[in-house]
């Protein structure tokens, strides 16, 4: 067939689509309920949003296809339109399996002269308006999801059972029970929803809110949804707490401007499995944002719910004193955890702020230090011979 033909240079000009799409289309699907015979007509308008001349192709495709029609294959769409409206026309049969049934319409700009017969068609960029045809089940009939929102340890983890119901009749009683199971599978917690009704053809949502006071880490929900003649059962895995490495604290033990600095960087991770392959990146910026130093620790596993230290070593040769804005990433797997800190440097001290403390070392007053406590040495000697000096002279004087 000419249009099979067509379609499959539709296919082949999808895989050239671009994001950046001149086209548009509206709107992007049509929902209908099965009648037995259904004639009807459906318009949807090809929007030109960068105002520019385009030749279109438009071709039918999926279940339904059979039972479209499209007004035109092929149109001009002008400059000066920004938008132009086209139509086609459904001739459903008088028998369809219940459920749900699908049809797309392919809306492409072709290159100006392209041919309407068969491969020549070679599409640069497309858009799609779907049609859906549901066609109810006899009696009472449910369609549902699960789906769970990840809360961290302590906060409510949300349960949202969206339930369609997809018989002939209204859904007089709907409801969820839901046992919540540990990485051991074990049994920990269970719950009830409450009930509710879903009048024939729409679409209704049970939400459950479950206090996660538990330990961080995955879980898995299992569920019955159970309506008036039925059960539906359903499974997910949700976590607590997130998967995240956490930097708690800088120590640096001796600090020269110049000198290559020991940067121990403690890592807390705050997950219940362990995570492998994390490294700390380090980004010292000026005060225009340019990089004036950039390092990296090596990389280390860390097991669950440990802390772990890495080392990162920091050559400031040609680092003036000054302040710096500093940014650490935790990077493992595909995630990257940041901190902006600031590094105040001086000849011989580095200050770490943004940690919610202080971080400083100081060596360059080492030696002041040292001269302090030899001289209040000194004067604790001094101060013992003075008194032993004066009681050997009191005992010869009483003799």
């Amino acid at each position: 067939m000419r249009l099979n033909r067509v379609f499959i240079a539709v296919i082949l000009g999808l895989f050239l689509i671009s994001f950046a799409s001149s086209l548009g289309v509206s709107p992007a699907r049509t929902t209908i309920n099965f009648e037995p015979g259904l004639q009807k007509e459906v318009t949807f308008e090809v929007i030109n949003s960068e105002g520019k001349e385009m030749n279109i192709v438009l071709a039918g495709d999926g279940e339904l296809a059979e039972y479209i029609s499209v007004s035109s294959n092929n149109a001009k769409v002008l400059a000066t339109e920004s938008s132009r409206e086209f139509s086609y026309s459904i001739n459903l049969p008088s028998e369809l399996e219940p459920g749900l049934h699908e049809a797309q319409i392919y809306i492409l700009e072709a290159p100006s002269g392209g041919s309407e017969a068969g491969t020549q068609v070679l599409a640069t960029l497309g858009v799609v308006t779907q049609l859906h045809v549901h066609v109810p089940y006899p009696g009472k009939y449910a369609n549902a999801k699960m789906v769970i929102y990840n809360a961290n340890q302590g906060e409510n983890v949300k349960f949202v059972f969206p339930v369609v119901s997809a018989g002939e009749f209204d859904l007089t009683s709907v409801r969820a029970n839901v046992d919540i199971y540990n990485k051991l599978n074990e049994k920990i917690d269970s719950f009830n929803t409450n009930s509710i009704q879903v009048p024939s053809g729409e679409k209704k949502e049970i939400v459950y809110n479950w206090k996660a006071d538990v330990p961080i880490g995955g879980y898995r929900a299992s569920a019955a949804l159970i309506y008036d003649e039925g059960t539906i059962n359903l499974e997910e895995i949700f976590s607590v707490g997130s998967k995240e490495l956490e930097l708690q604290e800088i120590t640096i033990n001796e600090f020269s401007l110049g000198e290559i600095v020991k940067l121990e960087m403690l890592v807390e991770n705050k997950w219940s499995e362990p995570i492998s392959g994390a490294y700390i990146e380090t980004r010292i910026l000026n005060d225009e944002g340019g990089l004036v130093s950039n390092f990296e620790s090596a990389s280390h596993d860390i097991d669950p719910l440990v802390k772990k230290v890495f080392n990162s070593f920091w050559d400031t040769a040609g680092v003036k004193v000054g302040t710096y804005e500093t940014e650490i990433s935790i990077n493992y797997a595909d995630k990257s955890s940041k901190k902006n800190l600031q590094f105040q440097v001086e000849e011989n001290e580095l200050t770490i702020l943004g940690l919610g403390y202080v971080v400083s070392s100081r060596t360059g007053e080492s030696n002041t230090d040292t001269l302090v406590v030899i001289l209040i040495s000194v004067v604790i000697i001094l101060v013992l011979v003075n008194l032993l000096w004066f009681f050997l002279l009191r005992k010869r004087l009483k003799k």
